[in-house]
Parts: C-alpha cells; structure tokens; sequence
C-alpha cells in the first residue's frame, strides 16, 4: 500500500488520525511498489493508467490476496498484528478453548483478561483498522478495474475483490454489532445510544471522503443486502473462473461465504422474530421466515461439498502425514476449499516471534512456545467431552501424559526429551512448514486456512435441524462424526441432543474441537449468545482469565469496541460501551 500507510510508526501521536482517516473515509488509490516498478518515472499514476496496465491490475490483485499475511498493519508492531490468522487467535482467545497456562507470557490476554479493551487499547485500534485497510485494497482494484476494457481480466478479478470484502465486512458486522450481554450498566448505556442493530460504516470505492466525514454504522438489515449483494455479483464473475491457487477464491468459496452468511441470518431471525420484519419492510430481500434462511445455509453447504473437490481429513492427514511435517501447514491439504499463502520472504519481513506459527506450533524453537513457555492449551472442560473414539482427542496431551515420552499415541517431531516438557492440553495441531523447527525462514512460512470442507458439513447439519427438523440435523452430524472422526470397528457416534438449542450446541462442541486455533467459534458464540465459562471447579484457566458470560446473554467483551480516533473524522460513529471487566472474575469457593 502506499505512501500514507508507511507513516504508521508513532501510534501515540497525532500521525494516527491522518491514517485513521485515510482508512475509513477515502478509497483514493494509495501506491505501492508493485506498482512504482511499473511506472518507474515518478512512482505513481492515475486510475485510469492502472486499468490499462495488465502488470499493474495483477500487483493491485495480488496486493489484496496477499493482504491474508499483511504483517504490521497498524505500525506498532503489535503481538497479533501479522494478518487475519493474528486477529483469529485473539478471536479465538475470547473463547473458553484457546488458553495460555503461562499468563506471563500470553500475547493474546487482552479478552483472556477482559482488559484495556476500551478506548487507546491495542486490540481496539487495531482490529477495525486491519479490516477496513484490507477492504481499502480491495476497492483501490475495484476502482481500478472500472477503467479496463479486458472483459474477462475484469470480471474475475473483481469477483476475487468482492469475494474477500464481503468475508471482511461479514467479520466487521458480527465483531461490532452490540448484543446484550445481561449487564444493566452496559445495555442501559447502549439503550441510550440507540446501537440495537446498528454494525459498522460501508465504505465502498465509490464512497467520497465526505461522505466518510459523515457515515454512519449500517443497520444489520443494510449490511446482510451489501454483503449479499456482493457475494451474488461474485458468484456472476467467477462461474467460469478456474482458480491457479486455492488462495484465490472461486465458486465454492462464495457459496461458503453464502452459507456463513444466510446461517448468521437464520439465527438471527430465530432469535429476534420482529427483525425479520425490520429487514423485509427497509430492504426488497422478502425473506420469508428464520427457518427459509437455515434452508438456504443447508443448501449453500451443500452445493459447497459437491463442488469443491474437497474432502474431510483423513486421521493421517490430520496429524501430519508419514513424517509428521504436514497437516495445517500447507494449502494443498485435501479439507482446505481456501486459504492464504505464506513465502519465505513474508515469513522473514514478520520475523520468529510475531507470527502464527512461532505462537501456536509447540514442535518449532524460534517463536515463543518453547522459548517462553507461551504454549497454547484446550479447556479442560472441553477435553474432557471428548470420547476416547474421536481420534481428534490426542491433537491435545492428555494430563497423564504429561512429562512423559510420547510413545505411539501421540504423533510429533518432537524427541522424547523435547515432548516431556511440554505440559498437559497443549494443542499439537499445528505444524512447522517441512517440519523445519528452527529456521523461522522456513519453518514459520506455513499456509493458512480460511475455509475447510468440514465447516460445511458442521453447518449442513445445523441448518437442516433447524428447517427440515432435529431427525434430519442429528442424521447428518451422526453421519459425519461417525464416518470422519471416530475410528474404525467403534461405537458409532449417537447425538444426545432433546431440542433444536442442545443441537446447536452440539454441532458447536464440534466446531470448538475441530476448529480450535482457526477462529471459526467465535461467531458461533456471538451468533447464538452462548455463555463463555472459563471459571469452574478444577479450571486450567489461570487465575485472571476465569471469567464467565451470564447464561443466555452474548460475552461482554465480544462487542468489540469501536476506536474512538474514529470519532475524530466522522462525525455520524457512535461508540459500543466500553466492556473491559465488566464481569467479576469467578473465585473457586469451598
């Protein structure tokens, strides 16, 4: 990005609100050097020069792609700040799964510890900021590709744009809507705001900088027709497009987003009947009923299973292959429909410490898990449920396990003496790019996924319980434990659920299991206001992080707060209630 975005080195000073600004009130096209190499006279050009140049249009592209792995977007080199897979462990982190047993050393405390998350806090600033800076270079080539004659060029790479906009915007609205949170000072304070139902500002490239002075959050009804609107005219551009790489998006990856999104909605109408009339008297969308969205989730999903190409991961897939170098490490795997690419060159610009793998993977020396003892645990409560048929169950090390050698049960590049150290329900799930485990060069240049095949089948299974009956639900999440995830010559997997709610909750167990470091449960907790509890009796949750959600209500912290420097360029923002320690932390009582 350009010359604007390079003046990002003192947050604390004034400097910020001119990269505020340029962030959520102008879709001016900023240069980069991709684009300076090919107008090497002066360094820049006009729109219209880069709709005419092929070289141009493909770095504007990649520039947006590559944006997945944008490290240090802000300027402050903050811990999380190494691209979306930064942001989706801090999501993760406001969970009840994603723990640090050594709290010294947790570069993701902030929802851990419920503090600082209001004004002048880091993950406040930078959070809307990295969504809105990619959205910005997704409608710079959006606006660039309105001067190109090239029909074909045109039309793919603008479905790639929107696709990825829609994915951020989608994020910004589940991130920033505030739901009630059962804490009277909080939703009295937002009852005076009047932010019910209001999500973030659109900003598009056709968004003037003064109407950025003066935008307001979109009601839900606004963002749900935007985002569709977005994923329909890329389904349109991308029905002929066949993709060189899975980071790029295509056909399945749209219907994927359709499936997240309409499951979002149908929740949303379940629990809010008189929205759905809200959106259907302020929009021409004419949705029907909750239960005519989970339809169309259902649906979605499956048109993704069918024509993806993708398939569940085998146990040996999971868990790395013959060597143990594999796994979520590499864009080819099987289950990934897309995902972001990581070079050497990326993985060297953001160093050892700030990036996904240096903070996840226990098997790799150059990052903090084994430096600092910063590694990454389950719940004990969730471990716990896990049936000993599940061979998901030893990604994590099980208590008694612990200090000892991993024998044939667990499966790492780690000698015996490394895997001793680790401690108990540290995750194993994720691995060092061709097991390399101290060339951060190397090891640390690992893919990433953004959607995998079996998010679609978790989804499948919710949305038909809740439009076609529990029967049907429970059919198919049965069908898919069973056939994917437990062992062969078990007991098959029976579902215990009694109603539509203990379903849904099912479905999610098995999301917190399969999805855990890939910041996919998050908007399941937001989505159906499911109680965080990381405070109980025997809790490996250390003390500063116990902190439960009151039942039936959305977690404080999961209205994220809106950077008040957002106040300062436009004069329409309303701010959410700031939820830092909202909530006492639970005290273990005899």
């Amino acid at each position: 990005l350009g010359d604007v975005y390079k003046r990002q080195i003192i947050m604390k000073t004034k400097n910020i609100h001119n990269i505020i600004k340029a962030i959520f009130l102008s879709s001016a096209f900023m240069l980069n050097s991709c684009i300076e190499e090919v107008f090497p006279e002066n360094g820049s050009a006009s729109i219209d020069q880069i709709g005419k140049s092929d070289q141009a249009l493909d770095a504007m592209l990649n520039s947006v792609v590559a944006f997945i792995h944008k490290y240090n977007s802000y300027g402050s080199h903050a811990n999380h700040d190494f691209g979306y897979s930064g942001y989706n462990l801090l999501r993760d982190a406001a969970c009840e799964d994603f723990l640090c047993p050594n709290p010294r050393e947790d570069r993701f405390s902030a929802f851990g510890k419920c503090t600082s998350l209001g004004a002048n806090s880091t993950v406040a600033n930078t959070t809307a900021y990295y969504c809105y800076k990619f959205i910005n270079a997704a409608n710079n080539t959006l606006s660039a590709l309105k001067t190109t004659e090239e029909i074909e060029k045109k039309k793919h790479y603008e479905g790639i744009c929107l696709t990825y906009r829609a994915m951020m915007y989608m994020d910004l609205a589940r991130m920033y809507e505030y739901k009630k949170t059962g804490v009277t000072k909080l939703d009295n304070d937002a009852e005076k705001k009047g932010i019910k139902g209001l999500t973030m500002p659109i900003v598009t490239e056709d968004t003037s900088e003064a109407d950025g002075r003066n935008n307001p959050r979109a009601p839900f009804y606004e963002m749900y027709k935007f985002i569709l609107s977005d994923l329909a005219k890329a389904e349109q551009d991308l029905a002929d497009y066949t993709r060189p790489t899975k980071n790029m998006p295509n056909m399945a990856v749209v219907h994927g987003l359709m499936a997240r999104i309409w499951l979002e909605m149908g929740s949303r109408f379940e629990h809010y009947p008189k929205d759905l009339q809200i959106l259907n008297n302020n929009t021409d969308l004419n949705i029907s009923s909750a239960k005519a969205c989970f339809a169309k989730a259902a649906e979605y999903a499956r048109n993704v299973i069918l024509e993806s190409g993708a398939s569940p991961l085998t146990e040996k897939q999971w868990f790395g292959g013959d060597n143990y170098n594999d796994g979520f490490n590499d864009i080819s795997s099987p289950s990934w429909i897309w995902g972001g690419i990581l070079t050497s060159e990326q993985a060297g610009v953001a160093g050892q410490w700030i990036c996904f793998t240096g903070n996840i993977c226990p098997e790799q020396f150059f990052g903090v898990c084994n430096s600092y003892a910063a590694f990454k645990a389950i719940s004990k409560k969730l471990f716990e449920k896990i049936p000993d048929e599940d061979w998901r169950k030893t990604t994590w090390i099980a208590p008694e396990d612990a200090g000892k050698a991993p024998g044939k049960k667990y499966r790492t590049i780690l000698t015996d003496e490394e895997f001793k150290k680790i401690p108990e329900y540290t995750g194993i799930k994720f691995r060092c790019k061709n097991g390399e485990q101290r060339d951060f060069n190397v090891g640390a240049a690992a893919d990433y996924p953004l959607m995998r095949i079996e998010e679609m089948y978790l989804i499948e299974a919710e949305a038909l319980a809740m439009s076609q009956g529990l029967s049907t639900g429970k059919q198919a999440l049965e069908n898919f434990i069973t056939t994917y995830r437990y062992k062969p010559n078990t007991t098959p997997y029976v579902s215990s659920s009694t109603t539509l709610r203990e379903f849904q909750e099912e479905v999610i167990r098995q999301k917190r299991i399969e999805f855990w470091g890939e910041g996919i449960v998050f908007w399941d907790y937001k989505r159906l206001e499911l109680r965080v509890e990381r405070g109980y009796k025997g809790t490996n949750a250390p003390k500063g992080y116990r902190f439960n959600s009151i039942e039936g209500y959305c977690a404080p912290w999961m209205n994220i707060y809106i950077s008040t420097y957002e106040e300062l360029y436009n004069e329409a923002i309303i701010i959410n209630p700031d939820p830092t320690l909202a909530i006492p932390e639970w005290e273990a009582t005899e």
